[in-house]
């Protein structure tokens, strides 16, 4: 029987053009959506590599002075600006910290949008945690971006709903029932079988779309995130399928079978997850940035008034600072890097309270995503693409770790009253940003099978039993 229903299936589909259709749809939709998420990333190469030529054009200057001066050659340059002085270096030519794009970053814009890929922490004023995120254009936050991530997760299941809303309501209408009826088959059964034929045409044609996409564009590169992404959007799709299944099981009339299916397009795609993200602002609200950015300047001046007891507190604690300057001939710098601890820990929690606030809307989000394949399929596209907020977090810490060594590179230089040459500069530390963020698709990918799968098996359940407790009143 199910042979039967393949080659029927197949002629029907063929003359109807649906699986042209499809194939032509997928195909234009993610071609479109990949070139809009590169141009995204090359803007952001571009911007790199600009902030790049920038840095190796200081540097080339700052070496050239630097051989001046070690060879005893005059230098046309302000003493406060002399790369001799470690100071200069660590405030006028900073490392450059670069968050570089993940080869299939173009299938997320994720959070890429929101936070800044480069930055140079200075010894100066280094509150990263402060200026972390850049300008942005609001209009195209509120509107979000036509990426892959945004074709697979709302435009994909609008074409499985247009593919299956009416399988077993338009044999109905056209009166054909009666005769699948009375084939040595249960209607449940035949429409399953149907279902599972235009599941795994859709699948492949979905999979053929997305691989001549990333071939395409040269980001084949890791066969492990790449199977992972294609089970990922198999379980995605399941999902849709398993829900038109038994809408047409329990509806069973074609326009209330649209309408059902698009109510719940809207409830798992647009208001669940609005609605998780409200509440988590609602119950862990962040606090004010104007009202912490004030209390860090007040801390700053309190810090000002007591500079002396600050400074003599700081030599005893690190007694090796102070072995290289007798005369005990202390400046600016020496003051500022004195108060900058006991700034680091009177700012600190009111730092941590900002950051664990979002935690708890990340956390409160992670616990509520397995009622929606939606958020479960963007982050996992976000996962793959290095574009979720895990990953700018991290990024964020990684040049809060950097600013620290680079500091510490510079500091006992300018105690020990040192000068800057250019073997320091081959020896001084540079950022190599790392991915540290945990592959997280195959959790994912189970929890959108379970969900299908438990979905399916309730629904099921459900049918038996009133159709037991109908046979046991007849």
């Amino acid at each position: 029987m199910f042979t039967n229903n393949l080659q029927y299936e197949l002629k029907l589909l063929f003359r109807n053009n649906w699986l042209v259709v499809l194939l032509i749809s997928i195909v234009l939709l993610f071609t479109f959506a990949a070139f809009n998420g590169k141009k995204n990333v090359s803007k952001r190469l571009h911007d790199i590599s600009r902030m790049q030529t920038e840095l190796h054009k200081k540097d080339s200057l700052m070496l050239t002075n630097l051989t001046k001066i070690e060879n005893g050659e005059k230098v046309d340059i302000p003493y406060w600006n002399m790369p001799s002085e470690p100071m200069t270096i660590g405030y006028r030519h900073p490392r450059l910290a670069i968050m570089k794009p993940e080869p299939l970053s173009f299938l997320a814009t994720g959070q890429s949008d929101m936070y800044t890929h480069f930055k140079s922490p200075t010894v100066y004023g280094n509150n990263f945690a402060l200026d972390y995120s850049e300008m942005v254009n609001p209009i195209q936050l509120l509107f979000g971006n036509f990426d892959l991530a945004f074709v697979i997760i709302y435009i994909l299941p609008l074409l499985i709903i247009a593919f299956t809303f009416n399988i077993l309501s338009k044999e109905k209408e056209l009166g054909t029932l009666r005769l699948l009826g009375a084939q040595p088959i249960s209607i449940r059964s035949w429409l399953l079988q149907k279902m599972t034929i235009r599941f795994v045409l859709f699948s492949i044609i979905t999979v053929i779309a997305l691989t001549i996409t990333i071939i395409s564009l040269d980001s084949f590169y890791s066969k492990i995130n790449f199977i992972g992404l294609i089970m990922m959007i198999i379980g995605y799709v399941l999902f849709w399928f398993v829900l038109a299944y038994i809408i047409n099981i329990k509806v069973n009339n074609s326009s209330k079978n649209a309408v059902a299916l698009v109510g719940f397009w809207l409830v798992f795609v647009m208001i669940l997850p609005a609605t998780i993200n409200q509440i988590g602002n609602a119950i862990y609200p962040t606090p004010s940035r104007l009202k912490m950015i004030n209390e860090i300047r007040l801390i700053k001046k309190e810090n000002e008034e007591k500079q002396n007891e600050i400074m003599n507190e700081y030599l005893r604690t690190h007694p090796e600072l102070a072995q290289g300057n007798e005369q005990q001939k202390f400046g600016f710098w020496h003051n500022y890097f004195a108060s900058e601890k006991i700034m680091q820990e009177k700012t600190k929690p009111l730092l941590a309270e900002y950051d664990t606030q979002l935690q708890k809307q990340q956390q409160l989000i992670n616990i509520f995503k397995y009622f929606s394949p939606a958020i479960l399929m963007q982050q996992s596209l976000n996962n793959i693409a290095g574009t979720s907020e895990k990953h700018y977090n991290d990024y964020k810490k990684q040049v809060l770790e950097f600013s620290y060594k680079w500091r510490n590179f510079l500091v006992p230089m300018l105690f020990k009253q040192q000068k800057f040459n250019i073997k320091s500069y081959n020896t001084m530390p540079n950022f190599t940003y790392k991915n540290r963020i945990g592959n997280t698709i195959w959790i994912h990918l189970l929890a959108l099978v379970s969900m299908s799968s438990l979905l399916l098996v309730f629904v099921t359940t459900v049918t038996s039993k009133k159709k037991s407790i109908q046979k046991m009143n007849l």
